[in-house]
């Protein structure tokens, strides 16, 4: 008891030491030394538990950082086509995203009549298509000029007299959508408004893909896609090694459509690009607003002009460019779309930052290049998008977007289907059998059939395909007159993306030309072809030339107009043919 109370006085005393003195003013109203060794203690012991937590924190952003880049992301679901993305199983009710009444203008580059240009005039009239605009039409370049050219150097006009065309539109037509397509390998297969409906959509979902890769230098520099190109897969005719082939963006078909031989060279059959997934420009179809066309025309006219006689920069000695890219369109806007791609990826870097992407920041501090990539190119690793391990010429790295022009892909084939290293990923179907043995190819060597036997909504809420229909000899009229009964789409034959299970607007038959003779029986009006021809009535259409008629012109079913102004007959075009 004694020495606890000892011990609670010495104890007291002691305190009574560490206090000031009688009569000192307090701590608040002086600035001692005592409230110094206050505030240090305090600080310190805050400062400790600071340390500890950021420690932590930087522990768990390089471990996620860590994990991001070594995680292997899960190959693309493949897009479901029977119901649109915003939609679900229970609400089926198809809604249109493109604007109602939106103008079309269709631009055919063709200098001649040919069997295979009418089939194509043919098959927009009865599709209810606008009157085209065919443009060169009876032109030719200067027999000089032609050696070494492919096509005597044809190919240029589409970009040279559609430009011409895009320049003397007026600037009220700014927002038409415009549509340049080749004109002696296409056929229409569905109707005008799913031509539309798909461009939008397409347009939607590229943009989606546009935010999620360049992140918040997409919203910075207004970077959208507005022109949409057929997609195929091969960079042709253009040197792999060169810009026009290595920045393009990955594709978003799935990467096991042809198993373990998807991208690669090994097992594709029947040639090195069978197995490819689309991911190049195909020129053979164009389509976007008068304005923006516009624009990328001219860009491509100026590529044409700077190239000269000469090869380009990057040709590796073969002087295939030079024999080549001067009398090809596609190998033009293959550069342009290249160069777009490449600068589009310097913006991205240029835009990261910090504050909103840290863990990219903190990858690039570990070593890692924000510019890698496991994309391939005919089976060769990319490896980075702005300095593949290849020999190639530098490319400058752009302030701004000054090579933007808004251009994508339809990877899908919605709207058109090249058959260029694709014969074996295309057939007929009929939607009202089992669509499984209809597939012809279906050896180990083809892609996994991904076929759907519901049709697609925007389709069958599309108007149903007209079929001539024979009256009984008692009621057939005196005048001759066709009738013409409704039918349905799943009980006619249409062109299907056995891949992808996509059913395209059009049929680009750009590989096997004699294709363009062997398929036309399975197109599903060519049976009725000749009576609908006859049975078609007048159209509404404008020609929109300079020093051309102004307004509307009435022009009889299957007639055109030149970039002339001049409207043409169809019997003046395809005065030979006789439907077959």
């Amino acid at each position: 008891m004694l020495r606890a109370r000892r011990s609670t006085l010495t104890g007291r005393m002691e305190d009574a030491e560490r206090l000031p003195p009688f009569g000192t003013p307090p701590l608040s109203s002086r600035p001692s030394q005592s409230l110094r060794a206050y505030v240090r203690a305090l600080f310190s012991l805050s400062l400790l538990h600071v340390r500890k937590l950021t420690f932590l924190i930087i522990c768990l952003i390089i471990a996620f950082a860590l994990l991001q880049h070594v995680w292997k992301r899960p190959s693309e679901k493949l897009r479901d086509f029977s119901l649109s993305s915003k939609q679900t199983l229970q609400d089926q009710t198809y809604r249109p995203v493109a604007p109602a009444n939106q103008s079309l203008h269709i631009l055919i580059p063709a200098t001649q009549s040919d069997t295979n240009l009418c089939k194509l005039i043919f098959s927009a009239s009865i599709l209810d298509y606008p009157p085209p605009v065919i443009v060169a039409w009876g032109q030719s370049i200067d027999p000089d000029k032609q050696e070494g050219l492919w096509g005597g150097g044809t190919h240029l006009f589409k970009i040279s007299k559609v430009l011409e065309w895009l320049q003397n539109l007026n600037p009220d037509h700014d927002d038409d959508l415009v549509v340049m397509m080749d004109g002696y390998d296409i056929w229409f297969q569905l109707r005008k408004e799913l031509l539309i409906e798909r461009y939008h959509q397409i347009n939607a979902e590229a943009n989606e893909r546009i935010q999620k890769r360049m992140g918040r230098a997409a919203k910075i520099e207004g970077i959208k896609q507005t022109i949409i190109f057929g997609s195929g897969k091969r960079c042709y005719p253009n040197e792999i090694h060169t810009v026009a082939c290595w920045p393009l963006p990955p594709s978003p078909l799935p990467k096991d459509m042809w198993d373990g031989n998807t991208d690669g060279t090994i097992g594709s059959f029947p040639n090195i690009w069978s197995a490819t997934r689309q991911k190049f420009l195909n020129s053979g179809i164009i389509m976007g607003p008068a304005k923006d066309m516009r624009a990328l025309f001219a860009q491509a006219a100026k590529k044409v002009e700077a190239l000269g006689q000469d090869p380009e920069p990057d040709d590796n000695g073969s002087h295939w460019s030079e024999k080549v890219y001067h009398s090809s369109d596609q190998s033009v806007f293959n550069m342009v779309f290249g160069e777009q791609e490449y600068q589009r990826e310097v913006m991205r870097i240029r835009h990261m930052s910090w504050f909103f992407n840290p863990l990219s920041r903190i990858q690039q501090y570990l070593g890692r290049d924000l510019s890698d990539t496991d994309d391939k190119l005919e089976g060769n690793p990319i490896v980075n998008i702005l300095h593949p391990p290849w020999n190639h010429a530098p490319v400058e790295h752009l302030p701004g977007k000054p090579l933007e022009f808004g251009i994508g892909l339809d990877y899908w084939s919605s709207i058109s289907f090249q058959t260029a290293n694709s014969e074996r990923n295309g057939g007929w179907m009929k939607y009202d059998q089992p669509l499984e043995p209809q597939v012809q190819a279906t050896s180990r060597w083809d892609c996994k059939p991904h076929l759907r036997q519901q049709l697609p909504p925007d389709l069958t809420a599309s108007s149903p395909p007209l079929i001539s229909q024979e009256t009984p000899d008692s009621s057939t009229p005196d005048d001759g007159s066709i009738h013409l009964s409704q039918s349905s789409w799943t009980s006619v034959p249409l062109y299907t993306n056995i891949c992808a299970g996509t059913i395209p607007v059009m049929v680009h038959l750009n590989g096997d030309k004699s294709q363009r003779d062997t398929e036309w029986h399975n197109m599903w009006y060519q049976p009725h072809a000749e009576k609908l021809g006859k049975a078609a009535s007048p159209r509404e259409g404008e020609a929109l030339v300079k020093g051309g008629p102004e307004g509307k012109q009435m022009v009889g079913p299957g007639g055109a107009f030149a970039d002339t102004g001049q409207a043409l007959d169809f019997e003046e075009i395809c005065k030979d043919w006789d439907f077959s």
